[in-house]
């Protein structure tokens, strides 16, 4: 740790990282466009819930802002001087952020895409073809899967921690294993929600499982 860097410096690029995480990215894409997307969907303020509630192209501009935000965190706090593994405490504070925005009442999304951002803030070379991986299987998955982004984002760390252990790697094992701690963090995150909340998921699938014309004839407009 450089001489530069005290107990402050860390205080405050948590802070710095737990405000962009927490700007409302998914909700104010979603009123923009007439949506409550704590009301509908998985009622999570997420790219994968924007996607599949508002349009491909609104979930698309989400992920860009939430992933944004987390490079964003990763190159102030790299500017203040913290470097390595002491970058995972701004990664930590920006997914935080984005678990508990102020700004909507402490809800928020995952985090997968915030987390992926700061991934590649700190190590862009390694996460750039983890990234790659992760968002193809997300986009790939976005209509099979309840949380697309999750399975993307564990398939992308895979490729990570494979790459990152290679010989001659530069990233940091503190790192690997930092990141993977909140990659865990946000899965167990986003298993509590999924438990505490089936009701939102079970109307998701019968939604997609209902046959149209049954329905036409329930109504009897059939």
């Amino acid at each position: 740790m450089s001489t530069d860097v005290t107990f402050i410096t860390f205080l405050v690029s948590a802070a710095i990282a737990f405000a962009l995480g927490a700007v409302p990215a998914a909700y104010t894409i979603g009123r923009l466009n007439g949506v409550n997307i704590f009301e509908v969907g998985s009622r999570q303020a997420g790219a994968t819930n924007v996607w599949r509630e508002v349009s491909r192209k609104q979930g698309t501009i989400v992920t860009a802002i939430d992933v944004v935000k987390g490079v964003a965190a990763i190159l102030i706090a790299k500017y203040m001087g913290l470097a390595g593994v002491e970058l995972i405490v701004p990664a930590s504070a920006v997914v935080a952020g984005h678990w508990n925005s102020p700004f909507t009442k402490f809800k928020g999304g995952d985090g997968v895409a915030t987390l992926m951002g700061a991934a590649v803030g700190i190590a862009p070379q390694t996460v750039f073809i983890a990234f790659a991986v992760g968002l193809f299987i997300a986009v790939t998955m976005n209509r099979k899967l309840n949380h697309p982004s999750l399975f993307g984002g564990i398939a992308g760390y895979a490729v990570f921690i494979a790459l990152s252990f290679r010989p001659n790697s530069i990233v940091e094992p503190g790192v690997v294993y930092g990141l993977t701690g909140i990659g865990i963090a946000i899965m167990l995150h986003s298993m509590y929600f999924h438990k505490r909340h089936k009701e939102y998921f079970r109307s998701e699938v019968s939604i997609e499982d209902e046959d149209p014309e049954q329905t036409l004839r329930q109504d009897g407009l059939g």
